[in-house]
C-alpha cells in the first residue's frame, strides 16, 4: 500500500506558497512590506501612540 506522508502544520506555515494558495501573505513578506514602507524606523514593539500620532 502506498502511504502518503503529510507535512506537519508547522512545515506548511514555513512555506510561502501555502500562504499564497489561501490568498494570504507569508509573515516574512508582511515584515518586509512594513520595513519598506516605514524605512525601518519603527520601534521594536509599537505602542498605541504609534498609530494615533499626527504626521
Amino acid at each position: 500500500m502506498n502511504e502518503r506522508v503529510r507535512p506537519s502544520l508547522h512545515e506548511l506555515r514555513l512555506q510561502a506558497d501555502e500562504w499564497h494558495r489561501r490568498g494570504l501573505s507569508h509573515p516574512d513578506e508582511i515584515d518586509a512590506m512594513v520595513s519598506r514602507r516605514t524605512a525601518g524606523s519603527t520601534p521594536a514593539e509599537p505602542t498605541y501612540a504609534d498609530f494615533f500620532t499626527v504626521v
